[in-house]
């Protein structure tokens, strides 16, 4: 299928499920069929019921960062009673279809062999043990936005939590870190990390996970 034709099958079957919910549904809505703070941005659908009001963009992995959708969270934030849910392709190839997150209590446990095992000067498996917990966290983090996004490559994720604002510049840059060096490393290429890097790292997975239950 081409790209158009994914976003289309996507688009129909977002609509649906909304129709099925009892929501109210527009797709490829027009400036006069939403909201004036929502005019000036292209929305995918936009779905409507008594309690939940919802814009709804379907993006590439690419779009994600561009400028108009960083608009379109922050207008969609500033409004009382509204939502935005980012929705892409299936889930990444590299990500198991089925299957539970780490639990929390679980997270908890990870991070703490990461710094036993950085204080021993093991920093690769360190680095590998915070970011198994960190996957779970970014990836809870996302799924309580769009269930959908659960399953999609770490990137996308990471992309798609700095869009909506839920993690700021400073966490994204130390998680694509962190992710970077896993890539390199689980794939066979000599990697390096710094002991301070990865202290530095479980930090931010930890304040994440505190926010994010908060």
């Amino acid at each position: 299928m081409t790209d158009t034709e994914l976003k289309t099958s996507k688009l129909d079957e977002l609509t649906s499920e909304y129709l099925r919910k009892g929501y109210r549904v527009v797709t490829s809505p027009r400036p006069e069929e939403v909201p004036e703070f929502l005019r000036e941005f292209q929305l995918d659908l936009v779905a409507v019921s008594d309690n939940d009001k919802v814009a709804v963009v379907v993006k590439s992995s690419p779009d994600l960062t561009s400028q108009s959708l960083v608009g379109l969270a922050e207008a969609v934030k500033a409004q009382q009673g509204w939502r935005l849910v980012v929705v892409n392709q299936p889930a990444a190839p590299e990500i198991p279809i089925q299957g539970e997150l780490v639990p929390e209590d679980r997270v908890e446990s990870l991070l703490h062999e990461a710094h036993v095992l950085n204080a021993e000067k093991r920093s690769e498996a360190a680095a590998m043990m915070a970011w198994a917990a960190a996957e779970s966290v970014l990836r809870r983090l996302v799924g309580s936005v769009d269930v959908r996004a659960e399953r999609k490559s770490s990137g996308t994720i990471l992309k798609q939590l700095y869009v909506l604002g839920l993690i700021d510049a400073e966490e994204y840059d130390s998680f694509n870190g962190a992710m970077e060096f896993r890539n390199a490393f689980a794939h066979g290429f000599a990697a390096t990390v710094s002991s301070e890097t990865i202290e530095r790292f479980i930090r931010d997975v930890q304040q994440l996970k505190s926010r994010a239950a908060a």
